[in-house]
């Protein structure tokens, strides 16, 4: 039988894959290189990964700091990496980076959710949990291909 104790293993994989977006935000080229902006964007994609790296750190290293054993810190922690990811989509100035936004924020938004439920005892979510971090990987990973290290 499950229990609220027994989720833990699964949160701990959960905030490891939040943890991945630390090292993906700094994914982002130098603004100052690479072609103009085109289709009506306002920044390069370099231009547009960087406002994003920058809008995100320090919610990536808030992620890092969580302490698996404290579902209601990452509950927090995965609103406030939704909102900030939200106000970048909100900054970014080029289309094709600010369409990546969308279904990372997705994820954390659902993560919360599902933590915060589980945490009240609804192991119904762990399930939807695990698509959330599903979710947040694919859209990490999208992030990291459009994002590059230079």
């Amino acid at each position: 039988m499950l229990t609220v104790t027994t989720w833990t293993p699964r949160l701990a994989a959960i905030l490891l894959t939040a943890v991945a977006l630390a090292g993906l935000v700094g994914c982002a080229a130098d603004g100052g290189t690479g072609p103009a902006p085109s289709g009506g964007d306002t920044q390069t994609t370099s231009q547009a990964c960087e406002t994003v790296r920058a809008s995100v750190q320090d919610a990536a290293a808030q992620v890092q700091r969580l302490d698996p054993g404290d579902p209601s810190s990452a509950v927090t922690a995965f609103d406030e990496v939704a909102a900030r990811l939200d106000d970048a989509a909100q900054a970014v100035g080029n289309r094709s980076v600010a369409d990546l936004l969308p279904p990372l924020r997705s994820g954390f938004t659902t993560a919360s959710a599902d933590l915060s439920a589980i945490a009240g005892g609804d192991l119904s979510r762990l399930a939807s949990l695990q698509s959330a971090a599903a979710q947040i990987q694919s859209a990490l990973s999208a992030f990291a291909a459009a994002c590059p290290t230079p």
